[in-house]
This record gives structure tokens, sequence and C-alpha cells, in this order.
């Protein structure tokens, strides 16, 4: 009977400890932003929080994919260098068509990703060296095609789209809660999504379950190409012009937020609708950052800060 006791208590412990762990992202968003309209009363203008939203637009789908990514126990380091190649690809075709321009960019990042999962699950590298290496690669390509330079040449039409407004919300903002809406749809209803779990928790098991881990990760890096197309797009809304350098550090920004979100770096745990609520404490630092006239260069560091944070308190947790 004191045994059934013990676990009945264990069992509510590690409840309480659930509920509280649901409530300290929300909690930490809550802190920041107080302290934020302390430090900058600016910050809670309306103006300001729309260039919060489109500020975190980009990076903020980029950590959608990455959040999949991640829960296979993988990494995809290519996705800062597939928003300049959309950027690059977007700018070259629109003058002659906006549409092939912007099929094209879309479909050109989704083979990327279909190239990493292939890549990863044939050669069985580390999918850290073997992003790193496709992401030098695409970033090259987007070099070759613009010719080093800046490309001028994204109609007014299509840069028009960063300062679209649906209500007082930006359709960035709409877009972005879209893809984490069908994101968090099909990670946790689907069989698929399932398969995603299953893997990163150990691929032995699912294998041994009859799930395919290779053609799992193949059809997650896919869709992380084609969520990178579709943030190089509003990206390039943004920017105004084809940029073969831009996107740097997006990629960082994209992990840092998942990993906020209580994604872990090992695979196997994560929730989409964390990392969007991560996503916000990044774009706020960046934007408050901003406000307070931090250099950019200086940045980085804060972004480092919250990494190293994130995942330490995730190991005491997890101990």
């Amino acid at each position: 009977m004191r045994e059934v006791f013990q676990v009945q208590r264990d069992l509510e412990r590690k409840t309480a400890a659930s509920r509280l762990g649901n409530l300290f992202l929300p909690l930490a968003l809550a802190v920041i932003i107080a302290v934020c309209a302390f430090i900058s009363p600016p910050f809670l203008t309306q103006e300001n929080l729309k260039n919060v939203i489109i500020g975190s637009a980009t990076f903020g789908i980029l950590a959608c994919g990455m959040t999949m990514v991640l829960v296979t126990g993988e990494v995809d380091l290519s996705v800062g260098s597939q928003v300049a190649l959309t950027s690059v690809i977007v700018a070259t075709l629109a003058p002659k068509s906006l549409a092939l321009a912007v099929v094209t960019a879309v479909v050109a990042t989704t083979l990327v990703g279909l190239a990493n999962g292939i890549l990863l699950t044939k050669t069985a590298m580390p999918s850290f060296v073997l992003t790193l290496g496709t992401m030098g690669i695409v970033r090259s390509m987007a070099l070759v095609i613009a010719d080093g330079q800046p490309v001028y040449g994204v109609p007014q039409s299509f840069t028009a789209l960063t300062s679209t407004m649906v209500g007082k919300i930006p359709l960035v903002g709409v877009a972005m809660v879209v893809m984490y809406a069908l994101t968090w749809f099909l990670l946790r209803y689907t069989s698929l999504g399932r398969s995603i779990y299953a893997v990163g928790s150990s691929s032995e098991s699912a294998r041994l379950s009859g799930i395919s881990a290779r053609q799992v990760k193949i059809a997650v890096y896919a869709m992380s190409g084609f969520l990178a197309g579709i943030a190089g797009l509003f990206y390039t809304s943004y920017v105004t012009l084809g940029l073969p350098d831009g996107g740097v550090d997006y990629e960082t920004q994209a992990i840092t937020a998942a990993i906020i979100g209580g994604t872990s770096f090992f695979g196997g745990e994560g929730e989409v609708h964390n990392t969007f609520l991560g996503l916000f404490i990044v774009g706020i630092v960046k934007n408050i950052l901003n406000l307070m006239g931090v250099s950019p260069f200086v940045q980085p560091v804060a972004i480092g800060i919250l990494i190293i944070t994130a995942v330490v308190l995730r190991t005491r947790k997890s101990e």
C-alpha cells in the first residue's frame, strides 16, 4: 500500500511539474514584454509591435521547419542560405514573370531540402556536417546567380506584401500563424507526425515498428526546404531586392527559437506551438536591442546567451 501511495505522489509531482513547465514560456514572455516596456516606452506602440512581427517572420517560419528537423534528431544549417537563394531567384525572374519567380524559388529550396534528406540517409553523415556543406554550396549558388551583387527588379506589388495588413495584423504574421497551425496539425494528428516523433525518440524502435526513418527524414528536410522558400519570399518582400549575402545567422535564430520552446537538440521531443512562443522571445530581444541602439555586431551575443540559458534550463529540468 505504501508503494502505491508513493507512485501516486510521484505521478502528482510529475503532473505539477508538467503544468508548471507549460506555464513557464507564457510567463517568461510576459515578463520580457513588461521589462521591455519599462526600459523603452515606445516598445508597446502599435507601430513597433508591427515591426516585431515583421522582423520575426522570416526566422519564425524557418523555426517552424527547424522544429520538425530537430524532433527527428537532426539539424539543418542551410536554411539561411536558402533564404538568400530565394531572394536572388525572385529578383532575377520577377521582371519576366512574378508567378514563375515565386514558383521557381520555392521549388528550388524544396529540392535543396530533398537533397539534404537523401544525402543524409544515403551517407549516414552527421547532419551538422552535411548541412554545413550545403549551406556553403547554396550560398555560392546565390552569389553566382547574382554575380555577387544585390539584384534589383522586385516589383512593387510584391514588396507591398510586407506592409499589407489584415485588420491590425501584418499579413506576414497571419501567414506565419497559418504555417504553425498546419505544422501543429501535422505533428499531432497525422501518421507522419507520429512517425517523426518515433524516429527522433529511437530510430531502431521506429524501424522495428515498421516506420522508415529514411523516408521520414527525407520528408522532413523537404518540408524544411519548402518553408525556407516561403520564408525567403517574405524576406525578399521586406528587403525589396535579391541579397545573395542575406539570411546570415537566420538558421541560428531559428534553432534558438525552437530550443527556447523546449525542443530537444537530441530528438524525440518538441512542440511547435512552444516554438511559436520562443520565436517571439527572440524577436522581442532583437527589437529592444535595436530600440536601445545596441550595435548589430553585438546583438548575436544576446542570441548566444539565450541559447545557453535555454539549454541549461532544459538540462536542469531533465535532471
